[in-house]
């Protein structure tokens, strides 16, 4: 190349095609000898690393520094071609809409690598001293494009840098700093300079936000996208249950993070502290029933698998019930061996001597043997008749109001609606009552069925407020 530097050209170099040496080259030329001296003997090169099986460590060292010397040659050198062309213009000519479009058809790499070498081109051309560094072997190509995003997304950022003092800063820092480290201490100096920028950029991010669960026979797919900050606390949290491997464990990290994933939710399910609706808690449900919980505890003798392992539960199960959660899905026998092993279990019965559900009046919330009462009963959504809210998200209301009627903190008394519902019930005065086949009917104070508009009940939109139950 002609010239350590960017920013000071060096002489002309000749050209095949009888162009004497010190002159430019034309329209008519092809290659500078010194460029096309250098393509001829790349071949050489490329057979001498055939044999690099035979040499010893301190040659392939040595190869691997001198070939990454001669790579950020190639990367000056082409940003000065780069540039060059840039303020040429002739780039038009070929019909391209711009100068990335242009470098991605020329090298066959697409738009995408014609944005990053002219992004990469402007980088040195307004840092010279970062691009002699990059020749002397202090600045790597990742450098450069850590750089090249970093004053793209903050014009204060690209100023500061285009300063000699700031390209100074640069290139300490990247003596110090290998690329991954130095882009976390670029994004650093840009949020002190310009944090403006910063809160763009986290906006932006939140903006495209989303979360995907989609469940299907085969599994549930995860798909996702969250804004760096959350995506931190994210990966802290699944830290958290995925620490370094122990002896003999060879999972990869990704098989790691998805069992540290399943962990996480079986700590939060288990944190009574996480309750959505007034008493339903969180935690995961599985209905046994009593058939298949004998099967389960019953003694088995003669069997050739261990007793409590997915093996020995799939044997207990075969005649049985399977064991389901509140969507109707049943688990596998690894699952329920695990929940009998180290999960909560719960009586549910809507009827029991041992277990009373009548706390009287004087009790004005329901409790969490109430619901889970409710739950073993068979009601699965809120109690209005078409509204499929799953009951985990309901909230159970006194169909004689606690207040105003005086109601009982019973099973007689209660019924679970989503929280749209139980507004709309405190809103109309709507009459709540127990069918009896266990269904809910919905009343307007004139006894029409819940649908319409009760007479006084005004324009739409008007409030009409009554006491909690």
């Amino acid at each position: 190349m002609s010239g350590p530097s960017s920013g000071t050209p060096g002489p002309a170099v000749g050209v095949r095609g009888g162009l004497p040496a010190g002159e430019a080259p034309t329209s008519g030329t092809l290659l500078p000898v010194e460029l096309e001296a250098w393509v001829a003997a790349a071949p050489a090169v490329l057979a001498a690393t055939r044999d690099a099986h035979l040499w010893d460590a301190a040659t392939r060292q040595r190869t691997l520094a001198a070939l990454d010397r001669v790579a950020n040659v190639v990367t000056v050198g082409r940003s000065r071609v780069v540039t060059a062309e840039a303020e040429a213009g002739t780039w038009g000519l070929t019909g391209d809409r711009n100068l990335s479009s242009y470098l991605g058809h020329l090298t066959r790499e697409g738009r995408g690598s014609g944005l990053a070498q002219a992004g990469q081109a402007a980088t040195l051309q307004a840092m010279p001293a970062v691009a002699d560094a990059m020749l002397e072997g202090d600045v790597t190509a990742r450098h450069v494009r850590e750089i090249t995003r970093a004053t793209e997304a903050s014009p204060l950022l690209a100023a500061e840098l285009a300063t000699p003092e700031g390209q100074e800063r640069v290139v300490r820092m990247a003596r110090t700093f290998d690329g991954a480290a130095f882009g976390r201490k670029l994004r650093q100096l840009s949020a002190g300079l310009d944090p403006a920028t910063r809160q763009r950029e986290h906006d932006e991010q939140r903006a495209k936000r989303h979360l995907t669960l989609t469940h299907s026979a085969a599994g549930t797919e995860i798909r996702g996208f969250v804004d760096s900050v959350t995506g931190y606390k994210a990966q802290k949290m699944l830290d958290a249950f995925n620490p370094r491997p122990a002896k003999d464990d060879t999972r990869p990290r990704d098989v790691r993070q998805a069992d540290a994933l399943a962990a996480l939710a079986d700590h939060v399910l288990s944190d009574t502290r996480t309750t959505p609706g007034a008493t339903a808690p969180v935690q995961a449900l599985v209905t046994i029933t009593q058939e298949t919980w004998a099967a389960l505890r019953s003694a088995r003798s003669g069997s050739d698998v261990g007793t409590g392992s997915a093996a020995d539960v799939v044997a207990r199960m075969r005649a049985v019930a399977p064991v389901v959660d509140e969507t109707g899905r049943a688990w596998p026998a690894s699952e329920v061996a695990r929940a009998l092993c180290d999960c909560l279990l719960t009586r549910a019965v809507a009827a029991s001597p041992s277990r009373p559900l009548d706390l009287g009046s004087d009790e004005r919330l329901f409790t969490r043997s109430h619901w889970l009462a409710v739950y073993a009963s068979g009601q699965t959504t809120c109690a209005v008749e078409g509204c499929d809210m799953p009951l985990r998200y309901s909230q159970l209301h006194h169909m004689d109001w606690w207040f105003r009627d005086d109601g009982a903190t019973d099973l007689a008394n209660c019924a679970p609606e989503c929280a749209y519902h139980h507004g709309e019930i405190h809103r109309l005065d709507l009459q709540v009552r127990r069918r009896q086949d266990g269904s809910y009917e919905h009343r307007h104070p004139d006894g029409r069925p819940y649908g319409g508009v009760p007479p006084d009940a005004g324009p739409p939109g008007t409030l009409r407020l009554y006491e909690a139950a």
